[in-house]
């Protein structure tokens, strides 16, 4: 046992000292799970927050994936520090004094757990199950397990609940993905092979089970699912995707989904998703805005999670199950924001505003455009996206660029201040001189100076309103699924163009809110490349569409149009 006091300042009913030491867990297979087990050092039985991850359990937070330039900023700003912090994790050391057991654990194959490395899998499912089942039979437990952790922590949480653990109480997925095709490896189609290579070399082989360094590279890639592989392999949303799935249908246990509304591209869909499709009783959704970590380990997120952990692994009347189910940043724009709680999402109260593009004279109007015409735009020929486009690495926007591989549309100045809140949908007619075209669109919020109003977003400061991809060969939706604001693309059937002939594309651009202000316009970007604040999922493979030159068309029964819910 390692016994370690803690002074963190908190004003707290009870206040215990922290030991810790390390254990294996069993898995059904005969394997085993090493795990640091963080405690308060008194006898008696506490819940238990339960992280699973491949980031290495020992690792301290300033010193993971260190190529990642934005860690080291990360930790300078985050609020919760210590000998005992780990990425992405909740830390002991605050809340073990707060009468918490907390349990992280290194993945199969991951850090001091040996076995083979599979991530994101049914394999990590049942480890999950196994690792929960067990921390909820020991005589140090209470019985009921919380789960708790950013993105990838966030991620699995969906997974492992949708087996239903008979000693998991609840989950607090924060910032995590859902679908895993379309959220993180191919949103709207296009395979983001940028960041996902990144990550997987610096972020989890770096952590592979290795002692000593006692296994060779041929011996390691034995021992591991090369994901990116997979990834590569299965262009289509098949069976080798869908297995991996959490499914929502059977996630009934509480939650508070935390998301946040600049993060198109990761896990912005998969928080609003999760919480819209649980099939909880009891369900929270909060958004807010900022780094990626940053509200997670905040004074004001770390009192959210603990009064919906108190009530539900304590019992502790924290008043959570009096306040609306709902709690919403309201971005005005930079870091700056208000706070509003809402009962429902989307809101009911939502109006939904057609805004038709007119390629004569490139506006954005609520009154569709008198006469047809069409625009034209280059495909990334040169492939300039390759060369520029780089994980955490974010492209100035400027409207005067001397840039053929897109096209603007923006509104007249705003009258009014004005709130857009929720899905947004993009309506477009285009044809393209191959069987194919990539299509990369933003929303931004240009003020009266004719400056981008930028929002400080989950790894970068220069985050557009939001973003959209679709690639147009897998363009087909489901029906039953796909609503006026948002489609649902299956993703599963390869549909090739006519050059030449004219389709009917809706692009789902991602949730998001904004307050415009009076004077201050609203510009669409359509091109056919990555474009500025796409600081994560770069979109630059040998799977690209990088010939195709495109043209819209708007006007008569061309009814291109952007949808944004307008919240009066």
């Amino acid at each position: 046992m390692n016994p370690l006091p803690i002074d963190i300042n908190e004003r707290s009913n009870h206040f215990y000292e922290l030991t810790w030491k390390e254990v294996q867990i069993p898995m059904r297979d005969g394997n085993y799970l090493a795990a640091n087990l963080y405690q308060p050092n008194v006898d008696g039985s506490f819940p238990v927050i339960l992280t699973m991850c491949p980031y290495g359990k020992d690792l301290h937070f300033s010193q993971f994936a260190p190529a990642n330039p934005t860690i080291a900023i990360e930790y300078t700003h985050s609020q919760d520090k210590g000998p005992l912090i780990s990425w992405e994790t909740p830390n002991p050391e605050f809340w073990v004094p707060q009468g918490y057991t907390v349990l992280r654990v290194d993945e199969r194959g991951i850090g001091n757990s040996p076995g083979k490395l599979d991530i994101l899998s049914n394999a990590l499912k049942k480890d999950y199950y196994d690792a929960i089942e067990w921390a909820g039979t020991q005589p140090w437990s209470n019985g009921k397990i919380g789960l708790l952790g950013i993105s990838y922590l966030a991620m699995s949480q969906w997974a492992v609940a949708s087996e239903q653990p008979p000693h998991l109480a609840c989950i607090i997925p924060w910032e995590g993905t859902v679908d895993y095709y379309a959220e993180f490896c191919y949103p709207g189609g296009i395979q983001a092979n940028g960041f996902l290579s990144f990550w997987w070399k610096n972020g989890v082989l770096a952590h592979q089970y290795n002692p000593d360094g006692r296994f060779s590279e041929e011996q390691l890639q034995a021992n591991r699912a090369d994901f990116p592989e997979m990834v590569k392999n299965n262009p289509l949303r098949d069976q080798s995707w869908t297995n991996r799935f959490s499914d929502l249908s059977k996630v009934e246990v509480p939650l508070l989904s935390a998301s946040n509304w600049f993060s198109a591209g990761m896990h912005t869909r998969g928080n609003f998703l999760g919480f819209q499709n649980a099939v909880s009783e009891h369900k929270w959704l909060e958004v807010h805005i900022g780094s990626h970590v940053g509200a997670f380990y905040s004074a004001q997120g770390r009192e959210l999670q603990k009064k919906f952990l108190d009530y539900w692994l304590k019992g502790l009347d924290t008043g959570i199950m009096r306040e609306p189910k709902v709690k919403l940043a309201i971005p005005r724009g930079g870091n700056n924001y208000t706070w509003r709680y809402e009962n429902e999402y989307p809101l009911k109260r939502t109006q939904w505003i057609r805004f038709y593009l007119d390629a004569s004279s490139n506006l954005l109007s609520q009154e569709p455009p008198q006469a047809k015409a069409q625009l034209c735009y280059e495909g990334d020929k040169e492939c300039e996206s390759k060369h520029w486009a780089k994980p955490f690495m974010v492209k100035e926007f400027s409207r005067e660029e001397n840039n053929s591989k897109r096209v603007l549309f923006e509104t007249d100045p705003f009258d009014n201040e004005t709130e857009i809140l929720g899905p947004i949908k993009l309506r477009l007619w285009a044809s393209s001189t191959t069987d194919d075209m990539d299509i990369f669109v933003s929303l931004r919020n240009i003020d009266s100076l004719g400056n981008e109003v930028v929002n400080s977003g989950a790894l970068t400061e220069k985050f557009p309103i939001s973003q959209g991809w679709l690639r147009a060969s897998l363009r087909k939706t489901d029906d039953e699924l796909s609503t006026e604001y948002k489609p649902y693309y299956t993703f599963d059937e390869v549909q090739k163009l006519v050059p030449g002939e004219v389709y009917c594309l809706d692009i789902e651009i991602w949730d998001s809110a904004i307050i415009v202000a009076k004077g201050n316009r609203l510009l669409l970007e359509i091109g056919s490349q990555n474009q500025s604040g796409c600081a994560l999922l770069t979109q630059t493979g040998d799977d690209r569409v990088w010939d195709a030159d495109i043209t819209l068309y708007t006007g008569d029964k061309f009814d291109s149009y952007l949808l944004l819910p307008i919240i009066p």
